[in-house]
């Protein structure tokens, strides 16, 4: 199977399944997307996620992006839509050299997370969790997933930085409405989860124990792998 998925004008939806466990085991397919903006559907498109039981929608952008590009799986019926802004004001990096703390900085602003993985868990079928470009916020929920099924780093970090290869087109369209912005805004290096992920393990040990940190309940980490894992 492959894990990018060409539905309606989404350039950087994928599946969460296909990758190799440290223990062995393999991440299920169909049960966990990533994505940008759910946006340019056609009735063909939303039956393939209704076909597959793929009805949670999480929307991890601001109040002032989700108005600017409404999530159009919102409206549909047959979907739950869940917003869940996950950056607060101020928390976004500075510079190249902070991406991967201001990653960090934004985790460990622990409430948000919280309820995120809370809707998953919970979740009655599949999840696609979604930000803007699919690369950051939700990123940092997908690699905490994959993390904590097992995955390894290696994985993870390759899985995090394929992104900027999918939103080449969007970035074209940002740099021409924003000829100044800075061109590390659209990249998805490598290294920026690594120091993000290191500084999380620095300081809550590892991912389940930062999770548990985060308010969720030891039966939430198993319905969380078990969305995952078969």
């Amino acid at each position: 199977m492959l894990r990018h998925i060409p539905l309606g004008r989404m350039l950087n939806l994928r599946d969460l399944g296909g990758h190799p466990t440290t223990d062995g085991k393999i991440t299920a397919w169909e049960r966990l997307l990533r994505g940008d903006v759910p946006q340019g559907f056609s009735e063909a498109d939303v039956d393939w996620l209704l076909d597959r039981d793929v009805t949670t929608v999480i929307d991890l952008r601001h109040d002032e992006e989700t108005a600017a590009r409404p999530d159009e799986l919102k409206f549909l019926p047959g979907f739950h839509y869940h917003h869940v802004s996950l950056a607060v004001h101020g928390l976004y990096p500075n510079s190249e050299a902070d991406v991967g703390s201001g990653y960090f900085r934004m985790l460990d602003e622990k409430n948000a997370l919280c309820a995120v993985m809370r809707l998953i868990a919970h979740a009655p079928g599949g999840v696609l969790f979604h930000c803007t470009a699919g690369k950051d916020r939700t990123g940092c929920v997908a690699a905490l997933l994959l993390s904590l099924c097992g995955v390894g780093l290696t994985d993870i970090l390759a899985d995090y930085q394929v992104s900027e290869t999918y939103i080449m087109e969007l970035l074209r369209q940002m740099a021409a409405r924003v000829p100044d912005m800075e061109a590390w805004l659209g990249r998805s290096k490598s290294e920026y989860m690594d120091e993000c992920l290191r500084l999380l393990l620095e300081k809550y040990g590892s991912v389940p124990g930062y999770l548990l940190e985060a308010g969720l309940t030891e039966e939430e980490l198993t319905l969380l792998r078990a969305k995952l894992l078969d």
